[in-house]
């Protein structure tokens, strides 16, 4: 039983550290533009955080009550999701301390993973809390569109542009 909750536990961890390197790498200053017509599909929240307000009332054609529930689902999810979000950071740090200078004590770095597990847990469940509450306030053709905005979410980048070929300018070793 231990076994399993350790890997579970480390999976949690590889899986959080996956999802939090994916939002750093963002879009850069020599990312590709699309064709001329063709709108980019929406960058993809950063982990477990918040939609926008005002990008779901844009997207999803929000009146005006619908907009006022939501906020108010928003900051009320705000404050749980921040706490999470603050647990997991400490975790990590404590991680971090845990294995710092190659030190390897592997009860405490099991113990520390469940812990990061349990919490990394606690986000989701609370994510898909808010996503299923803000479904709920949403008319059928608002569900469609948010189906299909979370479907484009999920599809993976493109790749980067190839680098800029090397200058010929530069001095020829011989």
């Amino acid at each position: 039983m231990n076994k399993r909750v350790a890997i579970i536990g480390i999976v949690a961890v590889l899986v959080c550290g996956a999802i939090f390197a994916t939002a750093q790498s963002g879009t850069g200053p020599r990312a590709q533009q699309p064709p001329r017509g063709i709108e980019p599909p929406p960058p993809p929240p950063p982990p477990f955080g918040l939609p926008h307000l005002d990008r779901l009332a844009r997207d999803l054609n929000l009146t005006e009550a619908q907009q006022a529930e939501i906020k108010s689902l928003l900051d009320a999810a705000h404050t749980t999701l921040d706490a999470l979000m603050k647990k997991m950071d400490a975790e990590r740090r404590q991680l971090d301390t845990a294995t710092a200078g190659g030190q390897f004590d592997e009860a405490q770095v099991r113990a520390l993973a469940t812990q990061q597990s349990q919490t990394f847990a606690e986000l989701i469940v609370e994510h898909k809390r808010l996503e299923a509450k803000l479904y709920s306030l949403l008319t059928q053709e608002q569900r469609n569109r948010f189906d299909q905005l979370r479907q484009r979410r999920r599809q993976p980048p493109p790749p980067p542009p190839p680098p800029p070929p090397p200058d010929d300018d530069g001095p020829n070793e011989r």
